[in-house]
């Protein structure tokens, strides 16, 4: 059972005078060969994208350098709103230089926000956080450092001190080995992914992907198109039920045509105190062989916690010259037949456009992690890693956790190349088999949530951030909340 929230200490306040003597910071500096989830960068190629400007996939994080680069290499801009959109992008990419050292120190404060619900890159999970950051890049390794001060936490991981986003990497022949404590997402979702979202803190472990997402040059196999993987090992925190439960994870994904991306992923929660570590059980967890065999007499004949799962985005520029996207994916928490059973679906759809020469994107989502249209105490949970496919109680795929159905709307717009906005609207019912194990939304509840992100480039080193939502539940008083954040960067 997931340990329950418990009230916050506050942090030194001679350490927050300090950094607040510096100034704000919100996320990680921008300027790295590697970059980690971001809703505003996403935004840019997730719209060029669907304009048929660029082609990129943006459904596995995080996005390195040179994919960008070279996805950029053979973009037409051909109207003022593309030329901004794609400028955005370059102007990020410009801070790279062959060895840069880079630093931020900052801020961020909000009002309490339990009930409203996460969406990509939506971290900023403390009533008060202050940041340091330092890091240096390499063409051929990369370091970054990141010490976080908390108060009023969320996510209680017994520290006021963190270090979510430092990682140290490097790249060979092609391929980058990142060891850290950083974010992942799975999924061509805007606001959740099934199987390996960013609701938790990060997971401590080992990524590897490749560097440049190019097509083979075989003959026999340059069908498949830019293709990417990405493969992932770590150790859960503070997982009370299976103490030093480990987490593996491996995800591929190929676009065969400019108009189509189809990926694959699975994890596996396996080891841990008083399980087996056998190079055979591994085995078996790899190769999702004994899966649900246990018996009450002998549970190690049960490797492993598994989820796997199949996602696809079809992009209608390529083929009819309409600016719009439709996407899926389903994971399933059990097998039948050699594939996904009990399943949970994601549903989309997104738009890009311009209005007044202004670049503007629509989107609505619908999510479902019910065991096959079922609130059944499946979804995310299993009967030996009993706190569930969570860390410290939130779910390590869909910010929702299980047995919850979502529907949401969002738009963002692009008012020049300084002030950017973000919007969405969403209704949900959340945890519906009512499992204590879900400390994102511990109890059954129905939500209607607004929310409005405003980001605005005061300087070039210089990026203020505010935000407002209200959430309305069924079981607890209406909220209504507020955040700002400053960051200020060195290069």
């Amino acid at each position: 059972m997931s340990k329950q929230l418990s009230h916050r200490r506050l942090a030194p306040l001679s350490l927050i005078s300090i950094l607040l003597s510096f100034g704000m910071v919100s996320t990680l500096a921008s300027a790295q060969n590697l970059y980690m989830n971001d809703l505003k960068l996403k935004a840019d190629l997730d719209w060029l994208n669907t304009q048929g400007v660029t082609q990129i996939s943006t459904s596995t994080w995080p996005l390195t350098a040179n994919e960008i680069k070279r996805a950029l290499a053979s973009a037409d801009a051909a109207t003022p709103a593309q030329q901004q959109v794609l400028q955005s992008v370059q102007t990020k990419l410009a801070k790279n230089r062959e060895s840069l050292v880079s630093a931020s120190v900052g801020l961020y404060a909000q009002t309490d926000r339990q009930q409203l619900p996460q969406t990509f890159a939506d971290d900023q999970l403390a009533g008060q956080q202050a940041s340091v950051q330092l890091g240096l890049s390499e063409r051929d390794w990369e370091f970054n450092l990141q010490a976080n001060l908390k108060n009023d936490e969320l996510i209680d991981d017994n520290s006021d001190v963190s270090f979510e986003g430092s990682y140290i990497a490097g790249t060979a022949a092609n391929q980058w080995l990142i060891a850290g404590k950083i974010p992942a997402w799975w999924g061509p979702g805007n606001d959740g992914s099934l199987i390996r979202g960013d609701a938790s803190i990060p997971v401590t472990g080992i990524t590897m992907q490749r560097d440049q997402q190019s097509a083979p040059t075989s003959q026999y196999l340059s069908w498949v198109g830019p293709w990417q993987y990405q493969l992932f090992a770590g150790q859960l925190d503070d997982y009370e039920a299976i103490p030093d439960a480990k987490l593996f994870g491996a995800r591929l994904t190929a676009s065969p045509w400019p108009w189509l991306e189809v990926g694959a992923s699975r994890t596996f929660m396996w080891g841990g105190e008083g399980r087996p570590e056998s190079f055979s059980s591994f085995g078996d967890a790899v190769l999702g062989t004994r899966d649900n065999e246990a018996t009450a007499g002998n549970t190690d004949d049960d490797p492993a916690n598994q989820l796997a799962g199949f996602d696809a985005r079809l992009s209608l520029a390529p083929l009819i010259n309409v600016p719009a996207g439709v996407y899926a994916q389903y994971v399933g928490e059990d097998e039948a037949g050699g594939l996904p059973a009990k399943n949970m679906y994601l549903l989309g759809a997104d738009y890009a456009a311009d209005i007044y020469g202004k670049p503007y994107q629509l989107y609505a989502e619908y999510a479902d992690t019910r065991s096959s249209g079922e609130s059944r105490g499946i979804s995310y949970d299993h009967f030996l890693y009993t706190d569930g496919y969570y860390q410290q109680g939130y779910p390590l795929g869909h910010a929702l956790g299980g047995d919850a159905e979502s529907v949401s709307v969002g738009g963002r717009l692009w008012l020049d190349n300084r002030n950017f906005i973000n919007t969405k609207l969403q209704y949900a019912k959340v945890n519906q088999a009512d499992e204590p194990i879900n400390q994102a939304f511990p109890d059954s509840d129905t939500l209607t949530a607004i929310d409005v992100a405003w980001e605005h480039q005061l300087r070039p080193q210089a990026l203020v951030t505010t935000r407002f939502w209200a959430v309305d539940s069924d079981t607890q008083s209406s909220d209504i909340g507020a955040a700002v954040g400053i960051e200020l960067k060195s290069y």
